[in-house]
């Protein structure tokens, strides 16, 4: 890239149902602006709850997914930022403390080496909790939940004088072989991943600004198949959390009633959103031609387990107490699901 291409950011959501490429540039520090942006279904299930399974098949659809940008573009696409979504997502909130030779003005390097501790404790917390000591895992994101400054709890701790520093970290983590699936299908592609995180701090960056981050919030991105949930309190992001609930259960129960397979189940999903009847045939040849009434009270079902794990979820992961609002964002999965709750 050069000139103002050299300042464009390449993200990439590799999703359950579709693959979207974003090619944008920051303006200021709370601002960015999307000038291309394309979205690709998947033809076969080769991500199933978040997680890639047939590697060759994504690689191929990434790539398609870069040449589209490079030519709405005209830039050469290198490098790519990516958020993993997990059904083994692990997380875990630490608390470390750094005493400080002597008083000693915090500087960035502090700071910076006091989160690495605590993601390193996370990590040695998070291994001493598995069965397969031989098993490792990737940090996929973490958030300070508060900082300490000589034992007071302080939002910002650089440029203070202080003997100790302190911080309450919240930190993420997916096994190896999640994080190198992901890693394998897009360096397959022809991309160098500059950057990962985690799908939940993704969302909760873009939907819930840090203003409003004083009240108990929580925020669920319903996708095809994962519902990443992220909660905020007093300031902080102070829980991250993901099931493996969301629109293909929808799918998979409109597959079981009418006997079709699962895309063209997928189709009657969504065409039941918008028409008043669906037509279609089932793998036996018989025709069938629905009120969308019908199909989306087969729906209901599976619609009411997801809202309940999830609601269960969401108060589990906000220490036993419900929120006070709850905001859900997602794609073409998560409207649907929205849409057959109404």
């Amino acid at each position: 890239m050069n000139n103002i291409g050299e300042n464009y950011v390449f993200g990439l959501d590799i999703g359950t149902r579709s693959i979207v490429g974003t090619v944008g540039y920051r303006v200021g520090t709370d601002r960015f602006v999307v000038i291309a942006q394309v979205s690709i279904e998947h033809k076969t299930r080769a991500v199933i709850d978040g997680q890639i399974h047939d590697i060759p098949t994504v690689a191929k659809t990434i790539s398609v997914v870069k040449a589209r940008l490079e030519e709405m573009t005209g830039e050469t696409l290198n490098e790519v930022s990516i958020a993993a979504a997990g059904r083994v997502l692990k997380t875990k909130n630490v608390y470390v403390e750094y005493e400080l030779p002597s008083e000693t003005r915090v500087t960035s390097e502090h700071v910076h080496s006091l989160d690495s501790i605590a993601v390193e404790k996370a990590y040695d917390e998070i291994r001493s909790e598995t069965d397969h000591k031989d098993k490792h895992f990737y940090c996929v994101g973490y958030s300070p939940v508060k900082y300490y400054l000589n034992g007071y709890p302080m939002e910002m701790i650089e440029k203070h004088m202080a003997s100790s520093i302190g911080v309450e970290m919240i930190a993420t983590f997916l096994p190896d072989e999640v994080v190198e699936g992901l890693y394998s299908a897009v360096e397959e592609a022809g991309l160098h991943v500059a950057s990962l995180t985690l799908e939940p701090i993704a969302a909760i960056n873009v939907a819930i600004p840090e203003r409003f981050r004083l009240l108990n919030i929580a925020l669920v991105d319903v996708g095809a198949g994962t519902s990443d949930i992220s909660i905020v309190k007093d300031g902080s992001i102070i829980a991250f959390g993901m099931m493996p609930l969301a629109g293909d259960e929808i799918t998979e129960a409109i597959a079981k009633k009418y006997l079709v397979d699962f895309e063209t189940a997928e189709k009657i999903k969504k065409n039941a959103t918008r028409r008043k009847t669906v037509t279609f045939k089932n793998i036996l040849g018989e025709s069938f031609k629905l009120d969308k009434e019908e199909i989306q009270d087969t729906a209901k079902e599976a619609i009411s387990v997801i809202v309940d794990k999830v609601s269960d979820k969401i108060v589990e992961l906000n220490g036993g107490n419900p929120v006070s609002a709850v905001f859900v964002v997602g794609g073409e999965g998560g409207e649907v699901v929205e849409c057959f709750a109404d």
